[in-house]
Formats: structure tokens, sequence, C-alpha cells
């Protein structure tokens, strides 16, 4: 019949833990990288300039994050790139915003 016991099958919970549990040194290592970048924007307050170059620098690097990573799971397509790209397209565009 199609009773299964609660342990038979993982909740939805336990997989996404399993899953973070999984890549945790890829969620850590991006983790350092926007840490890094948020303080290398407070460092260079007041030269908008500087903060754009550190911006376009953190977008490239969280692009570059994300293909290597989904690479080496072997699940990287097109729509994952694009992904990335058009989320670090749209952070460029909120610091370019929020300086000028």
């Amino acid at each position: 019949s199609s009773y299964y016991h609660v342990t038979e099958k993982p909740s939805n919970i336990e997989a996404k833990l399993e899953k973070v549990k999984k890549h945790i040194q890829y969620y850590v290592s991006l983790t350092l990288i926007l840490f890094f970048g948020l303080f290398l924007l407070l460092f260079a307050n007041g030269d908008k300039q500087l903060q754009m170059i550190i911006t376009l620098l953190l977008a490239f690097f969280y692009v570059l994050w994300g293909v290597i990573h989904h690479y080496l799971e072997h699940d990287i397509h097109a729509k994952i790139v694009i992904e990335y790209v058009l989320t670090g397209a749209l952070g460029i565009t909120i610091v370019f915003l929020l300086l000028y």
C-alpha cells in the first residue's frame, strides 16, 4: 500500500539541510567574498569611483564563483550563468543608483 513511515522519506527541510552540508565550503567562500567586498566598499567611503570599481570586481567574482561552483558540481547550464550575470548586473545597478 502507499503507507510510509516518517523515517522512510526525508522531509523537505532535511533534504535542504543535507544540500547545505554538502556545499558548506562553497557557501562559506561566497560569504567571505561578499563580506570582503562590503568591507572594501565601506573602506572606500567617499570615493565613488573606487566604490564602483570595487562593485564591478565584486560582481565579477560573484559570477565567477557561481560558474566555478556549478561547473564543479556538473550542473552548469546557460540559464544558470545568465542568472548569475543578471544578479551581478542588478547589484552593480543598485550601487550605481545609490552612488550617483
